[in-house]
C-alpha cells in the first residue's frame, strides 16, 4: 500500500523536549531577575507567588478560549497589568522567558535530533506546531541543535494566537506548507490538545508519545481522541514511518543558494542541499565556510554548482586568513603568496565540481575598522551629520589614499597570477564589493580592475548589503556600482539589511531590489546569501518577494 504520508508535524513540549522542575531557590533567583528588570523591590517569595496566580488564571482563559496571547499582551493584561504598559510591552519577551525559566528547565530530549534528521533524510517534510507563550524558545531550541533549517514551518501559538485543539493552528502550518491535512501525521503528547486538534484538522495519523516528560501514560478518551500508535520514545518513530520517495520542488527558480544558510542550520552538507532542491534551487555556491571534511559529505541531488566562494575548502578560517594578512593584497611577498595559493585552491575544488566562477575577496588597505565602527555608531544614534562623524569620514579618506598604492600594487600581481592559473580551466574570477572602506575594490580600484581581462576571465559580483552599508556611511551610493559596472556583473549576492545587519532573507529590511534588478544582466547568477536560523518556508518567502520585484523568474513549473 502507498505511504500516503508525505509530512511529519510535531508538538515541541514533552514531545521534542522535556521540562525538569525547577528547586525553590532556582525559581526565587528568576523571580529576582524580574524584579531587577522592571525595577521593583518588592519581596521576591511574594512576587512569585503572585506571578503563580496569574500565571494559573491566564492557562485557565487560555484553555477555555484557545486564544493563546503574544508575550506584549500577556505580561501587559495578565501578569503585571498595574505597572506602565509600554515599558512592560518593551521588556516583555525578556520578562517572559525569565518566568518560564523559573517555572522549568527546559531540556530537549537526547533523541531528538537523531530522529528528525533521519525522517527528513527519508524523505519525510516537517513542520512544528506548538503551544506557548514564547515566541523564542522553541526557535532557539532547534537552533542550538542545528536544526532549524530541516523544518519547513514552525508555528507558534504566542505568535499566530491560536492554541490546539483548535485546528486552526495546525491547518495555518498546512496552509504554508501548501500540502493536504490528510497527507500528514501529528505527534504529541496530549490527547485532548494534540490528538484532539490533529483529528479536527483532518490529519490521516496520529501519535501519542508517553512518560516523555516523566509523567504518567495520559489515558486517552473513546471520543475519537484515540492516536494511530502509542509510543514511548521518539525512536520508534522509526518503526512507524518507512522510507518514501522525497518530495519535488513545485516550481525552479533560476537562482542559486549560498551554504552560508547550512552553517548551523543543518548536521550536513547533503542536507543542505537536499533541503535546497526541495525549496527550488537547482544551484549552490559553496561558501568560506565549508572545509574539507564537509566538502567529504556532499552528495548532490540533482543540483549544481554556480560558484565557490573562497576560501574554500576553508580548512584555514577567512577570519583566520585575514588576522594573518594572507591576503592577495599583502605587501609581505610570503604573504601573498598563501593568499594567491588559498584562492588556487578553490579554484581547484571549482573545476572539480563544475563551477563558473570564483567569488574573490581582493584583500584590504588596512585591517583596523576602529574609525569606521565610530561612524556607523554614530550613524545608529542619528548623528549622521556631526561635525565628529565627517571628521571621522575626512580622515578615514586620507588614510586610504596614503595606505591604498602599494596593496594595490600586489593584488595587481596576485591577480595577474590567479588569471593565468584560472585561464587554465575556464574559470572565472568575479571580484565582489565589499562591506568595510578600507577593504578593496572602492569603484575606481574595480574599474581598473576589470580591464585586466575580458569578461569570460574576470568580472563583479554585486554584493547587495554591502553596497547598502558604504552608502549609508556616505562613500559611494548604493547604486554607482550598479551605473559603473553593470556589463561586467557576472553574479549577485541577494541579501537584505537592517541598518548595518545585513544578510537577512529578501523582504525583512531596506533594501531596494526592485531598483537594483533595473540594473543586472539577464545572464547574471542570482545568489541568496543569508545567515541565521531559518525554516525552509522563510526561504521561500525571501525567493517569492524576489520574484515580485523580477529579480529573479521561476525557470520550470510542476
Amino acid at each position: 500500500m502507498t505511504n500516503i504520508i508525505e509530512a511529519i508535524l510535531f508538538d515541541m513540549g514533552g514531545t521534542l523536549r522535556g521540562t525538569r522542575n525547577r528547586s525553590r531557590e532556582e525559581r526565587l533567583k528568576y523571580t529576582g531577575e524580574i524584579l531587577k528588570l522592571i525595577g521593583s523591590d518588592e519581596e521576591t517569595a511574594k512576587f512569585s507567588r503572585l506571578l503563580s496566580r496569574r500565571a494559573t488564571a491566564y492557562r485557565h482563559w487560555a484553555r477555555e478560549t484557545m486564544i493563546e496571547l503574544n508575550e506584549a499582551d500577556l505580561w501587559t493584561r495578565w501578569m503585571l497589568p498595574e505597572w506602565p504598559e509600554q515599558a512592560i510591552r518593551i521588556k516583555a519577551v525578556k520578562l517572559n522567558r525569565l518566568w518560564r525559566d523559573a517555572t522549568g528547565e527546559r531540556i530537549v530530549f537526547p533523541e531528538t535530533a537523531e530522529v528528525v534528521k533521519a525522517l527528513f533524510r527519508r524523505g519525510y517534510r516537517l513542520g512544528l506546531v506548538s503551544n506557548t507563550t514564547s515566541s523564542t524558545e522553541a526557535p532557539e531550541a532547534l537552533d542550538k541543535l542545528s536544526l532549524t533549517g530541516y523544518f519547513e514551518t514552525m508555528v507558534l501559538s504566542a505568535v499566530v494566537g491560536k492554541r490546539k485543539p483548535d485546528p486552526a493552528i495546525l491547518l495555518s502550518a498546512t496552509t504554508a506548507m501548501g500540502i493536504p491535512p490528510e497527507n500528514c501525521a501529528y505527534i504529541g503528547d496530549i490527547p485532548n490538545r494534540d490528538i484532539a486538534a490533529a483529528r479536527k484538522a483532518g490529519f490521516s495519523k496520529t501519535v501519542l508519545i508517553h512518560n516523555s516528560s516523566g509523567r504518567k501514560k495520559r489515558p486517552s478518551s473513546s471520543d475519537g481522541l484515540e492516536p494511530d500508535h502509542h509510543i514511548s520514545n521518539l525512536k520508534d518513530l522509526l518503526e512507524i514511518f518507512p522510507s518514501r520517495t522525497p518530495p519535488q520542488p513545485k516550481c525552479i527558480f533560476n537562482a542559486s543558494i549560498s551554504s552560508m544558510w547550512g552553517m548551523g542550520n543543518f548536521h550536513a552538507l547533503s542536507d543542505f542541499m537536499e533541503a535546497s532542491r526541495r525549496i527550488g534551487f537547482g544551484r549552490v555556491e559553496l561558501n568560506h565556510q565549508v572545509d574539507s571534511t564537509m566538502l567529504k559529505e556532499i552528495t548532490r541531488g540533482g543540483l549544481t554548482f554556480s560558484s565557490i566562494h573562497e576560501p574554500c575548502p576553508a580548512d584555514i578560517s577567512a577570519s583566520e586568513y585575514k588576522k594573518r594578512d594572507w591576503l592577495i593584497s599583502s605587501t609581505n611577498e610570503k604573504y601573498r603568496l598563501e593568499g594567491v595559493k588559498s584562492i588556487q585552491r578553490s579554484i581547484d575544488l571549482a573545476s572539480e565540481l563544475g563551477a563558473g566562477y570564483i567569488v574573490v575577496h581582493a584583500g584590504n588597505v588596512h585591517q583596523d575598522q576602529f574609525m569606521e565602527d565610530q561612524m556607523r555608531r554614530l550613524v545608529n544614534n542619528g548623528s549622521r551629520d556631526s561635525n565628529e562623524f565627517e571628521e571621522l569620514k575626512s580622515t578615514l579618506e586620507k588614510r586610504r589614499r596614503d595606505l591604498a598604492p602599494s596593496r594595490f600594487e600586489a593584488l595587481i600581481t596576485s591577480l595577474r597570477e590567479l588569471l593565468e592559473y584560472a585561464g587554465r580551466f575556464g574559470i572565472a574570477l568575479g571580484l565582489e564589493n565589499r562591506s568595510h572602506y578600507l577593504e578593496m575594490p572602492i569603484p575606481d580600484e574595480l574599474g581598473q580592475l576589470l580591464k585586466m581581462g575580458t569578461p569570460a576571465q574576470i568580472g563583479f559580483i554585486y554584493d547587495v548589503g554591502h553596497a547598502q552599508a558604504l552608502s549609508m556611511l556616505g562613500f559611494f551610493p548604493y547604486d554607482e556600482w550598479l551605473r559603473r559596472f553593470a556589463n561586467r556583473i557576472i553574479g549577485t549576492h541577494m541579501h537584505d539589511v537592517i541598518g548595518f545587519q545585513d544578510h537577512k532573507i529578501p523582504g525583512q529590511g531596506e533594501v531596494d531590489f526592485e531598483q537594483i534588478r533595473k540594473f543586472l544582466p539577464v545572464d547574471a547568477i542570482r545568489t541568496l546569501e543569508f545567515q541565521g536560523p531559518h525554516t525552509q518556508d522563510k526561504v521561500i518567502n525571501g525567493l517569492n518577494y524576489l520574484k515580485k520585484d523580477g529579480c529573479i523568474q521561476i525557470m520550470e513549473v510542476e
